[in-house]
């Protein structure tokens, strides 16, 4: 057994450094996982900024994972071997949330509401935090790291033909926008709208496309929008037009707008544009966030007059990931994701990984704490 863990940190703006900590200690309902790829999410952000969400630290960082386990608490459903997928978070199985087979991310045990302002977020028990305060342990409740602890209920055991590279687009790109797409009941046939376009951005236009809708983006970087192309976009329209919506009509036969839209970035500029591009009737499904930043809507003109259901989500839910596996061995997607995943580095080059996030040339940026 190894004696070491090496996790990576950002101690201040800019830098990165790797850490050797304990190797974790699992206790009942765990396992440890040597992670085999680390996708980059918000630590780009963080890496410049050194602003930390509510779940994560300069030595805690990653909620994205796939890997091998080798090693089990007492009562494990896994074995040495098993190659997981890891979801995000630790939810508490007991609440609505999660006896629904909602979103983990939305458990109770989370105090989004602040009712709990003030407390701790070790002592979150469904935060990734709380993971190495339940099992005494020094390390492991963050992706990127070489070992990592992953709670049995938030692993998925891989099927043998899919591949670690497929497998890890299964959390913030492919596997949040899945969900996205089953809330707001995308089907063959429907116009769907995607704008903000990053890597969550991508994986929306990755699952509209799975289910064989029409897909129309909205964008302006030259680098994503060329990758779009390259997934398979119907349109690629330049929200600066002022023809923009015209464009858009136009693929929507008689509707007169998009179906549903996938806006993925939380900015007002890109929020406008897919309140203005649905149907009556359409749906607006909220990917991307600016934080607290408000936005102004009017009730009545922008939403209740034209029937629009708006809402939004973080992750995968418990009741999606069977179909999330399975749209991950699908051959067209799993080209979708070659295309999308435009850059890996060894963990040991992250700062490297987090530079080229920072331009936004680039679609998914995978980690590999192994090397």
């Amino acid at each position: 057994m190894p004696v070491a863990n090496t996790v990576l940190t950002i101690p201040e703006p800019r830098t990165v450094a790797l850490a050797s900590k304990p190797y974790p200690t699992a206790g009942p309902g765990f396992v440890i996982v040597e992670t085999a790829v680390a996708p980059v999410c918000n630590e780009a952000r963080i890496y410049r900024d050194h602003q930390f969400e509510w779940h994560d630290s300069p030595e805690h960082l990653g909620h994205e994972g796939v890997g091998t386990v080798v090693g089990t608490g007492p009562g494990s459903r896994f074995a040495a071997g098993d190659r997981v997928i890891v979801f995000q978070g630790n939810s508490c199985r007991e609440c609505f949330v999660c006896t629904e087979g909602l979103s983990p991310t939305h458990c109770l045990e989370i105090p989004y509401e602040g009712h709990d302002d003030g407390m701790a977020p070790q002592d979150v028990a469904a935060g990734l935090l709380g993971i190495e305060k339940a099992n005494g342990s020094s390390s492991g409740g963050f992706a990127m790291a070489r070992y990592r602890l992953a709670p049995n209920h938030m692993a998925m055991k891989l099927p043998d033909g899919l591949s670690f590279h497929h497998a890890a687009a299964g959390n913030c790109t492919l596997g949040c926008t899945y969900t996205a797409a089953e809330e707001a009941g995308v089907a063959a046939g429907d116009v769907v709208l995607v704008a903000g376009v990053g890597f969550i951005g991508l994986g929306a236009v990755a699952n509209a496309l799975y289910r064989n809708a029409t897909v129309a983006v909205l964008g302006r970087n030259p680098y994503r929008m060329d990758l779009c192309r390259k997934l398979g976009v119907h349109a690629v329209l330049d929200p600066d037009d002022p023809g923009w919506l015209d464009q858009l009509h136009a693929l929507t036969s008689g509707r007169r707008g998009a179906d549903a839209a996938f806006e993925c970035s939380g900015a007002p500029y890109y929020l406008e544009r897919c309140l203005a591009g649905l149907r009556r009737y359409g749906a607006l499904f909220s990917l991307g966030h600016d934080g607290p930043r408000r936005f102004s809507v009017s009730i009545l003109n922008d939403v209740m007059d034209r029937h629009i259901a708006w809402t939004g989500g973080h992750d995968v839910r418990f009741r999606d990931r069977d179909g999330l596996l399975r749209m991950l061995g699908d051959a067209d997607t799993q080209r979708r994701i070659d295309a999308l995943v435009t850059h890996t580095f060894p963990m040991s080059r992250a700062a490297e990984a987090f530079e080229v996030g920072l331009t936004r040339d680039c679609g998914k940026i995978y980690l590999l704490p192994q090397e």
